[in-house]
């Protein structure tokens, strides 16, 4: 839905925690029944779901980070519709 809709603001859902574990030094987003270890794409664009941007605000943000300037709107929309179909995130109309 948000790869055809870019307009609309994901957000993270109540039932989902994104935090850092200093333990071992890794991020980590915990859902119902699943565990991810995001990379830094992954990371920067759910650290973005904040219901305030929307996907398309998310990608163009990402242009600032050096190490990210190769990533096109189409890889930060693909990784939130990816997340969006795993129930992580939800979508709120602009």
């Amino acid at each position: 839905m948000i790869t055809a809709m870019p307009g609309l603001m994901p957000v993270l859902n109540a039932d989902c925690k994104l935090y850092f574990d200093g333990q071992h030094d890794r991020w980590v987003l915990k859902g119902p029944q699943q565990l991810i270890f995001p990379d830094r794409l992954t990371l920067i664009t759910l650290q973005a779901c904040d219901g305030s941007c929307s996907g398309a605000q998310i990608a163009r943000s990402l242009a600032s980070f050096s190490d990210l300037k190769n990533v096109t709107e189409y890889d930060v929309l693909d990784v939130l519709e990816e997340f969006e179909r795993r129930g992580f995130i939800s979508v709120l109309n602009a």
